[in-house]
């Protein structure tokens, strides 16, 4: 089947866009009903609203859709801008559709029971309730099931209307029945991701699924009863991975802004990355199936989304070579692909004490965030205790603003080794261990305060664990099951533990013990002159700490230090965790990410001994600083292996190359290769751009030619002309 047509609208929705373009129905229909039933309790007000919003918004359909879900997003008019200006000031704007994002749904479920299956679930589980907020808790959620029922069926109307019979009965089986075939169970998983990335959820964040899995029985029984071609079923794919791309905007969001980006408050998906799932194993053996291949060369490399998270186990390429030949095309000319080693994050919650069963709906979301799928709930993000308005004291509410996200200092892990060694300056006899002794009790008195803040937030959650719904809920099973919200009945909490900043932190250690301990050519006190005066009139010593070869340039001393400071910082995480997850089923997940943060902190902290200059850019997620991968490529991946690969969960890694060094089928091998034997050795990560320093410099200067430019950004890409000037700098710096 020709989707020719369908490529090329999500193509021109990521590129011409206007950049104010804003869901303008749900934006009016909440602005008039956002105040409504102030009274109620946030569950039934949450499914009402929902209702009512999902009634009134249009059904837009193509003739050449065949996965149907569509937003109407435009540029408003002057009074629907004053009219969204308004909504978004609004205090109640926020309150009537609680947001669910950053997660991922018991997808199996929902395509094994259908709505009518899930709805029957909650009905037994709420003939069993008598406690009045989870009764009120499963009666909402019923009703979602029928208003996301009823929605499916409008949209079947309005697809008859339009003489698309096949649709319309598609739709119809879907939202009336249990799926079975591959068809409808497609529809309906995109329906329950439309609904909340573009109806509900500011910044979504969706996982959806290990989809290679959880529909490759229905794929095979149809192909074998003749039901379906991989021709069809082929187009149904590529349809729904253009849907993902067009209700989305324009820009970045974690550096953007309003002036420069979609923002989410016009589109709520207007950057947010859905991560799809292929490969990996099942309890030790490969996953992989004929679904995951074809899964595989539908990606369309123009697209943002979904982002496919590969699950790479040892050997992979050798036992599925048409797989890995496919997978590695496909990242050598997109940015929406990530790899994970299938086999360290298993290592990592092996060590944590998390059983093994509970470890085969591990995901990655956001910015390269782990977590356990649907028996998990990230304790960091909504709702948190502050919408369960149940603290005992304003000293109690006050407290839980205090989430040590990162650290608990401006300017993270690299301004604690300067204050480390202002305290050892005095102290002749110090040593490097000295700084690893100092630098490991901050650490671990860190991740103490961080999962004491977990433990606080879910006994405050669990004094009124129905009183708050949300979409999330719908579709995982404990929630049901308990008539309880996921945030507070969960298998598991989590937050992350994640080394922010790692090679600018590490890269300081070396440059002291180098210059200062090893050469002795250096005080600690010089060093610290130096960079008080932000290397001003210290033209030798900046010379000197940037002559020092860095984390990434694989050389014996700087290999060493990143095996001891990421080993000795994970393992203090992975001990904390036991006692919390043994008494209170908590964990911090181990993680070398940093997201953006490496420019919004950069700018804002002076200078560090490593020859960083004050308010400049830090080293992002796991990956060498700019400039430090002086041995190459290799000699790159080579020192990433001396991170412990039974101690992290996400080692997040921009993996940059010239694209003119893999060119043709020669250039397809030996990145393969290459590839395959970082990941063969116990690499964590990548997520490849393949690009060029000329071509993004040429970019800046003349964007209208160079439209359709992606580059990995950090957990998600980007087009490289939307984003602002200061990441795009940092980017170019990524290709030196």
């Amino acid at each position: 089947m020709d989707m020719t047509q369908n490529i090329w609208e999500a193509k021109r929705a990521l590129t011409e866009k206007s950049m104010l373009a804003t869901s303008v129905e749900r934006v009016m229909i909440l602005a008039e009903i956002k105040s409504d039933h102030k009274d109620w309790p946030q569950p039934r007000r949450f499914a009402y609203t929902l209702r009512t919003l999902l009634s009134r918004v249009s059904t837009p359909l193509e003739p050449y859709d065949l996965i149907v879900g569509r937003c109407v997003d435009r540029v408003l008019t002057d009074e629907e801008e004053a009219a969204f200006q308004a909504l978004i000031q609004s205090p109640d704007y926020r309150s009537c559709l609680l947001s669910s994002g950053h997660c991922s749904y018991d997808w199996a479920a929902l395509v094994t029971l259908g709505l009518p299956g899930l709805r029957r679930r909650a009905q037994e589980s709420l003939a069993e309730k008598t406690d009045p907020d989870e009764r009120v808790f499963l009666e909402s959620v019923i009703e979602i099931y029928d208003t996301l029922r009823d929605f499916m069926l409008r949209y079947a109307d309005a697809a008859e209307v339009r003489e698309m019979p096949l649709v319309a009965q598609n739709l119809r089986k879907a939202a009336t029945s249990v799926p079975d075939d591959f068809y409808s169970a497609l529809q309906l998983l995109w329906t329950v991701a439309f609904v909340n990335c573009t109806y509900i959820t500011p910044n979504p964040t969706l996982t959806v699924g290990r989809l290679d899995q959880i529909l490759y029985p229905l794929y095979a029984a149809d192909l074998a009863a003749g039901r379906l071609t991989r021709e069809t079923a082929a187009a149904l794919i590529t349809d729904y991975y253009c849907k993902h791309n067009l209700n989305m905007g324009r820009g970045e969001h974690q550096v953007g802004n309003a002036t420069n980006s979609t923002t989410f408050d016009r589109i709520y998906n207007f950057d947010a990355p859905q991560y799809l799932l292929l490969a990996g194993t099942d309890h030790g053996v490969s996953a992989v199936n004929p679904l995951t291949e074809l899964m595989a060369e539908c990606i369309v490399p123009e697209f943002k989304n979904p982002v496919t998270v590969v699950r790479y186990f040892k050997g992979m390429n050798e036992k599925h070579p048409t797989l890995w030949r496919t997978l590695c095309e496909r990242s050598l000319q997109s940015a929406s692909l990530m790899y994970y080693n299938d086999d360290n994050v298993r290592a990592t919650y092996a060590r944590m004490g998390i059983p093994a069963e509970d470890v085969e709906g591990y995901i990655h979301f956001g910015c390269n965030w782990p977590g356990l799928g649907p028996c998990s709930s990230w304790a960091q993000i909504g709702p948190t205790s502050a919408k369960y308005k149940v603290y005992r004291s304003e000293e109690e509410a006050e407290r839980q603003k205090l989430p040590y996200m990162y650290s608990a200092i401006r300017g993270g892990w690299p301004i604690y080794i300067t204050q480390i060694l202002r305290e050892l300056a005095d102290k002749p006899e110090a040593t490097v261990d000295d700084i690893y002794e100092r630098f490991f009790a901050k650490w671990s008195e860190h991740v103490e305060q961080k999962i004491d803040w977990v433990v606080r937030e879910l006994e405050i959650r669990r004094r009124r664990p129905a009183a708050v719904l949300t979409y999330t809920d719908c579709f995982l099973t404990a929630p049901i099951e308990k008539g309880q919200c996921h945030s507070a009945c969960s298998k598991y909490h989590f937050n992350f533990q994640s080394f922010y900043l790692f090679a600018t932190t590490v890269d300081c250690i070396i440059v002291v013990d180098e210059l200062v301990f090893r050469q002795k050519r250096l005080t600690i006190q010089q060093l610290l002159d130096a960079v008080d005066a932000n290397f001003e009139g210290y033209p030798e010593v900046l010379a000197l700490c940037r002559s020092v070869p860095k984390y990434g340039s694989d050389t014996p001393l700087s290999n060493a230090h990143a095996k001891r400071l990421s080993e000795g910082a994970s393992n203090i995480t992975i001990e904390s965790n036991k006692r919390y997850l043994k008494e209170h089923s908590c964990f911090l997940a181990p993680c070398m990410q940093s997201d953006t943060w490496h420019l919004k902190t950069g700018i804002k902290i002076g200078a560090t001994v490593n020859g960083r200059l004050a308010y400049t850019p830090c080293s992002q997620n796991s990956r060498p600083a700019n400039g430090s991968a002086t041995s190459g490529l290799t000699g790159m991946l080579n020192a990433m292996l001396n991170l412990p690969s039974d101690g992290v969960l996400s080692g997040a890694l921009n993996l940059d190359v010239t694209k003119k060094d893999f060119v043709g089928e020669n250039g397809l091998r030996v990145f393969s290769a290459l590839l395959a034997t970082y990941f063969n050795r116990g690499g964590l990560h990548a997520q490849v751009s393949s690009l060029s320093r000329e071509d993004l410099i040429d970019a800046q200067l003349h964007p209208d030619a160079h439209r359709d430019l992606r580059v990995r950004v950090t957990g998600y890409s980007g087009v490289f002309v939307d984003i602002c000037k200061d990441l795009q700098d940092d980017i170019i710096q990524r290709f030196s």
